[in-house]
């Protein structure tokens, strides 16, 4: 059965199978009724383990689909290494994207996978105690895969309870704000039942502080800015976490799973995971048990015009290059910089990094600094950070300046995020807290945009400051050419697949497409 071809409804009926089949004897395999359900603590064990696996299948692809081609392309971070088109980077966005289809299914196949314990949990063996822990952690990573869905597609089908039939798959749009309404609800749930920590193996899984901070994120993506700057301000005040010393410890494959980070995706190189292996590869090939990364080959550098960098092609593809706009938003000297991105003369592996090799002259070096090749090709082990400190501290910015019009303690965020980059402050000065409103939203948008560039969030931040009347796009965001020709408010959301809208009668494409 291909899933590239079957709709939301067969995603959600055989992605079970799939994904626990490493860890549990489904008997009889295929059916989902009361007697092949979970019942015992060792079986949820083993099958919460499911839904974190489909994360996996967001970022482990070598030629960037999902994550890096879906999420991280459209922006004005990134630019794409060939001198044609690339319909992702330059907003020739259509319904028979992959790239889109993918976070689409995955997505889908992640809810059913969590649905499937929230359904079974009624008629389990379980203590009550273990019931929650179990029903807040199948929600979190619920939550995970609708914010993916409801940011990127406004009112895609929501669906809360295990579908089991094809008649039932039929769902149509949901209401404006309905997933993200189940989400709070979700995430509120698991703040309060999920542990404050994990040990040994089970280091990883989500915690309430990842479920506080992402619920901040979702109100402050939502403009309920009061309640938004109420969560994250209790994930900084707990004292759970801290800081790194050095900016670049965050994306060190020797420092995962340290005090600043609140959420990370757990990968390895085909070796004992605790997630479990992506769902894709065969028997025989390197890809069983396979729980790499694909960003250390999707962003390594490649050639340009003849001109190569080391290992490229077999270790390096150059995807992703680094926009002029981009390199000139950072200060002189700021030392994030080689933590962010390679220029002429850095340290590429033991041979001076040349701005020959790329098509703006400089490319990405976040997280691959100390990356080492390995038997199994193409794959990377270091953990992509979801959540951060950092992040929450300028979340929190944001919400207070503009929930609460209060700057002093917006700076002051700001500020904490800016010092830990340069102690000193001779390079990067703090931030007045007497600055207008204007100017303290331009300091947020600004320290946002150096600190978390390419992990994820930049075009869904210009986003949501667009949706909030903060900027408006096509006057304040430089994609270069084509892309800024081609961007249109269409471009807010992305298309339905058209295998879905052809399957599915009631499901209306985003208007524009």
């Amino acid at each position: 059965m291909n899933t590239r071809n079957i709709s939301i409804a067969m995603i959600l009926l055989v992605g079970l199978i799939a994904g626990c089949e490493n860890k549990l004897d489904l008997q009889p395999l295929g059916e989902l009724n009361s007697e092949t359900f979970y019942r015992t603590f060792e079986d949820f064990e083993a099958a919460s383990l499911s839904p974190y696996s489909t994360i996996l299948n967001f970022y482990y692809e070598q030629n960037g689909r999902g994550f890096y081609n879906g999420i991280e392309y459209p922006s004005d971070d990134s630019r794409h290494g060939g001198q044609g088109i690339d319909n992702n980077n330059d907003f020739n966005w259509l319904p028979n994207n992959g790239d889109f289809g993918w976070l689409f299914s995955e997505s889908y196949k992640g809810v059913m996978r969590a649905n499937v314990i929230l359904n079974s949990l009624p008629n389990s063996e379980l203590s009550d105690e273990d019931k929650a822990r179990f029903e807040a952690e199948a929600k979190f990573i619920r939550s995970y895969f609708y914010f993916v869905l409801a940011t990127n597609w406004g009112t895609p089908p929501l669906i809360s309870e295990l579908i089991t039939t094809i008649a039932d798959s039929q769902v149509g749009n949901s209401q404006p704000g309905e997933v993200l309404d189940l989400v709070e609800t979700d995430l509120a749930f698991a703040k309060e039942n999920l542990p404050s920590s994990w040990s040994g193996t089970d280091v990883g899984r989500a915690t309430s502080g990842a479920a506080q901070a992402f619920l901040g994120k979702v109100y402050l993506y939502r403009q309920k800015y009061s309640l938004a700057a109420t969560e994250l301000n209790a994930v900084i005040d707990s004292g759970t976490y801290s800081l790194q010393d050095n900016f670049g410890d965050n994306f060190s494959e020797s420092l995962e799973n340290n005090s600043e980070s609140i959420f990370e995706i757990q990968f390895t190189r085909g070796d004992f995971n605790p997630w479990l292996p992506v769902d894709s590869g065969l028997a025989g090939n390197e890809n069983i048990g396979h729980a790499g990364t694909g960003r250390t080959i999707v962003f390594r550098a490649s050639c340009f015009l003849g001109n190569c960098a080391p290992g490229a092609n077999g270790q390096g593809y150059g995807r992703m290059h680094v926009t002029e706009d981009l390199q000139n938003e950072f200060e002189e000297n700021d030392p994030r910089i080689p933590f962010t991105f390679y220029r002429e003369g850095d340290d590429y592996f033991g041979t001076p990094y040349s701005q020959t090799w790329s098509i703006t002259g400089a490319t990405p070096s976040k997280y691959l600094l100390d990356y080492v090749s390995y038997a199994q090709p193409n794959a990377g082990s270091n953990n992509e950070r979801v959540i951060r400190l950092a992040d929450v501290y300028l979340m929190a910015a944001e919400a207070e300046l503009l929930g609460n019009n209060n700057v002093q303690k917006a700076m002051d965020y700001v500020n904490m995020v800016r010092r830990r980059a340069d102690p000193t402050g001779e390079i990067l000065p703090e931030r007045s807290g007497s600055s207008s409103l204007d100017e303290a939203m331009e300091f947020i948008m600004h320290e946002r945009r150096v600190e978390l560039a390419f992990e994820g969030h930049r075009y869904a931040d210009l986003v949501r400051w667009h949706q909030a009347g903060v900027i408006n796009i096509p006057q304040d965001v430089d994609f270069g050419d084509p892309a800024n020709e081609n961007w249109s408010e269409t471009n807010l959301l992305k298309p339905y697949p058209q295998r879905e809208l052809d399957l599915i009668s009631s499901l209306s494409q985003n208007p524009g497409y």
